[in-house]
């Protein structure tokens, strides 16, 4: 009675739900029951085809113009950049540059942006092509493209990622390599930023700096350090020469005298010998001033000297031995430290060479010398002649020994001839700006005793083998 009794509810609740309606099935009068398989079709068009291509247009392999690779090289996918810029080397060694003198500007603009990009390989590549096309072309063609090649050198140097700036330093081998006098010229925006690789200053407005340190790179700082002043030391040298190659055609030039409103006397007494010289009254002086402003200015050269001399006397010391040697006694350096110090040398010898370069009788370059000699003389022998003279570690020629109290036995050495020469024309130089009336401070004849010693023995040793 129950199991009838719950299926009677259940039916009676089964009844009271809702039911939905089914939808209607029409069917089709027999005939048109047949499935329609017509559709429509819209032509599919490619419009890198559709291009009307010059028979005398420049073309890659996969037919692709400058400007096509141009814009690949901004495309997200670094495949596709690097693929453009091989297509774009090849390019580059099929066809000569004077062909592609209409696209220099683009060409230099879309390869030199390609050394910030992140993937190293990208990077060494685009390295490559600058230096192709920049070995190829005048200085005279580069001298108006050169702010957009040092623009990117620049962001390159101060970049964020250590990668990138570590890989500038090459960017900067290129432009040495290829146009040194178009980098003397803005040599005022790249040397802070050397600068700002190896130190950093403690405030604004502050003379001293702080070294610092990369804790994440693959190189240790000894290395990094001795990276930087290799390429400053070039960077140097590029400015003298140029100095000197201004200065060269100034000479095969007549001499002129600058008026301004305000001048009521020409000088006619100088120091410098006679000669004729013109006296121009109306000439614009703008481009006179242009021509001045391509050489470093002697503040800038002033704020640069003030702030480097000091990193190098720290980075110096930090790396050569901290030992007491006896008198004219030769003291032996690492290979990093004969590195080292070699770059140190050029960059204060071209410092030097610069500041003669400048005009003599000028009283502001005069007081520079003077200011030059108060300021560091005494730090530069401190520091480098008190171990003078250097001596580095040679190359083991038995390198079947494996027992290290072989080792200890023998001690191989090699001199640094161009490290002490090099010492001995800066000291030279320091005691040059002292007056003729003036006597030597001790320290300083002690040392100029010690390099006509050492300069002596190497005289009297090479009369010896002669």
């Amino acid at each position: 009675m129950s199991k009838n009794h719950k299926r009677l509810k259940r039916l009676k609740s089964e009844k009271a739900k809702v039911k939905l309606k089914g939808k209607t099935v029409h069917q089709l009068p027999k005939g048109l029951n047949i499935t329609n398989t017509s559709f429509k079709v819209k032509q599919i068009l490619i419009r890198e085809q559709l291009k009307q291509r010059d028979e005398t247009e420049i073309l890659s392999t996969r037919k692709l113009n400058i400007d096509d690779l141009l814009t690949r090289f901004r495309h997200h996918n670094s495949t596709v950049r690097q693929d453009a810029l091989k297509q774009l080397k090849d390019i580059l060694l099929q066809n000569p540059v004077k062909s592609l003198h209409s696209r220099l500007n683009s060409l230099l603009h879309g390869i030199a942006a390609l050394s910030l990009d992140k993937e190293r390989e990208i990077r060494r590549n685009s390295f490559h092509a600058l230096n192709f096309i920049l070995g190829l072309i005048p200085n005279e063609q580069l001298t108006p493209l050169r702010e957009t090649i040092i623009s990117f050198l620049c962001c390159a140097m101060t970049h964020i990622d250590p990668r990138v700036k570590e890989d500038s330093l090459l960017f900067l081998d290129v432009l040495v390599q290829n146009c040194s006098s178009a980098l003397a010229k803005d040599s005022h925006k790249i040397l802070p930023n050397f600068l700002g690789m190896i130190c950093r200053l403690h405030k604004e407005g502050s003379p001293a700096a702080q070294l610092t340190t990369t804790l994440d790179s693959k190189s240790t700082n000894v290395k990094w350090r001795i990276k930087v002043l290799e390429r400053l030391a070039n960077l140097f040298t590029s400015i003298v020469n140029y100095r000197k190659l201004c200065i060269g055609t100034r000479s095969i030039v007549t001499p002129f005298v600058r008026t301004k409103k305000c001048t009521r006397y020409i000088p006619i007494y100088g120091n410098s010998a006679s000669q004729f010289c013109e006296i121009i009254l109306d000439q614009d002086m703008i481009s006179i001033d242009n021509h001045e402003k391509e050489n470093l200015p002697v503040e800038e050269f002033v704020k640069c000297t003030h702030l480097l001399m000091p990193v190098m006397a720290d980075i110096w010391l930090e790396l050569c031995p901290d030992e007491e040697v006896e008198s004219y006694a030769e003291i032996t350096i690492l290979n990093e430290a004969a590195a080292l110090l070699k770059s140190i040398i050029v960059i204060i010898q071209s410092i030097v060479e610069y500041m003669d370069t400048l005009d003599q009788d000028d009283y502001g370059v005069k007081r520079m010398k003077y200011w030059f000699k108060d300021t560091f003389h005494n730090a530069y022998m401190k520091n480098f002649l008190s171990r003078f003279p250097y001596g580095k570690v040679q190359p083991l020629i038995n390198e079947s020994r494996k027992r290290q109290k072989d080792f200890s036995q023998i001690k191989f050495t090699e001199e640094c001839l161009e490290q002490n020469l090099g010492l001995c024309q800066i000291h030279v130089w320091f005691t040059s700006l002292f007056n003729c009336n003036e006597q030597f401070p001790k320290s300083v004849r002690t040392y100029c005793v010690s390099i006509l010693k050492y300069l002596n023995g190497k005289l009297i040793l090479c009369l010896i083998i002669l």
